[in-house]
Formats: structure tokens, sequence, C-alpha cells
């Protein structure tokens, strides 16, 4: 009875240390390959991080058609509304600091899985 009730108390421990996010499904994904395209916003200015650059990929996929390859399609940011929030939404992600730099010095080509309220984003 004592062995069963600590295997209780360790698996609820470890659901409590998960947190909401692991709770949470992911809703949509894509691959897609960071270029210097998608390094400028469409009036020139430069792009230097990597929420800015995922939203300008975006666009540059679904409102210009500038399609790199490697691009690959989403059902999530086909809107200027909804490509706003990416941002905000790495923001609350947990992608490791070694990507978000590698977008912004870099070309990659990386994967982005999109939750409901966040994004993660890895390198393909």
């Amino acid at each position: 009875m004592n062995a069963l009730r600590l295997a209780m108390v360790g698996f609820a421990g470890l659901v409590s240390l998960a947190g909401p996010a692991a709770a949470q499904s992911v809703v949509d994904e894509y691959c897609t390959s960071i270029t210097e395209n998608d390094k400028s916003a469409s009036d020139g200015f430069e792009l230097t991080d990597a929420g800015s650059i995922l939203r300008q990929d975006r666009a540059n996929y679904h409102k210009f058609g500038y399609r790199d390859r490697g691009d690959q399609g989403d059902r999530t940011f086909g809107s200027a509304n909804a490509r706003a929030l990416i941002p905000a939404m790495l923001d609350r992600g947990d992608t490791d600091a070694s990507v978000l730099r590698q977008i912004v010095r870099g070309t990659p080509s990386v994967c982005v899985w999109i939750f409901p309220d966040h994004i993660y984003v890895y390198e393909n």
C-alpha cells in the first residue's frame, strides 16, 4: 500500500511540473526555410528578431506568394491579424535560444508547432 501511495504522489508531482503548456495539443504545424527574403519587412525595414522574421516568412508565403524551397503551408497564419500574433506566441513558447539566434543570424530550415496560445520552433 505504501508503494502505491508513493507512486501516486510521484506521478502527481510529475504532472504538476509539466504545467499547462504541456497539456495543450498541437493544432497546426509547418516547416519552412528562413532566407534573407524573410529578414526584411514589406517596406524594406530590416527585421532583427526571430518573431518578426517568422511573421514575415508567413506573410511572404500567404500574402505575397514568395515561397522558398522547403516552405510548407499552414492553416493558421493566412490572415494579417493571425500573423500579427506570431511574435507574442513565440515569446510565450519554450523555443531554445540557439534556434532563435540561428533564425536571426543564419538561414536555417525550421519547423513550427502551433499551439492554441504559443508556438514552438525547432531546427529541421
